[in-house]
C-alpha cells in the first residue's frame, strides 16, 4: 500500500503554502522529503498478546493514517494526519499486490 502520487503532490503544495519550506531544526532548505508509505498509528496502548486470539472489533482506540515528512539532511521527522488533506471519499492510497516474481503491481 502507498499514497496515491496527485495525493502527494497536494500535501506537498499545502505544506508549502503552509509556510514549510525548509527544515524547522537545521533550516536547509529543499531538504524535506514526503514519505510514499502510510505510516500507521495506533493510540489505545498496547494491543493484547496474539495467542488471547481477541477479535479486532474488541480493540479499543484510534488508528491515524500519517505521512511522513523526513529531513534528508538531519533526519528530523514530521507526521502530519492524512485525514486533514483527504477531501470526502477521495482515494489517497493504491493497494499494491505481489505477484509470483516478488514484483508489486497496481
Amino acid at each position: 500500500m502507498r499514497w496515491r502520487e496527485s495525493f502527494l503532490a497536494e500535501v506537498t503544495q499545502s505544506l508549502r503554502q503552509l509556510g514549510l519550506k525548509a527544515c524547522p531544526v537545521c533550516g536547509l532548505a529543499d531538504s524535506l522529503g514526503v514519505g510514499h508509505l502510510p505510516l500507521l498509528l495506533f493510540d489505545g496502548g498496547f494491543p493484547p498478546r496474539i495467542d488471547d486470539h481477541p477479535p479486532l472489533a474488541d480493540c479499543e482506540g484510534d488508528l491515524t493514517f500519517a505521512v511522513r515528512i523526513e529531513c534528508a539532511a538531519c533526519g528530523y521527522l514530521m507526521l502530519f494526519n492524512a485525514q486533514r488533506f483527504r477531501t470526502a471519499d477521495e482515494k489517497i492510497i493504491v493497494l499494491e499486490e505481489t505477484d509470483a516474481g516478488g514484483q508489486f503491481r497496481e
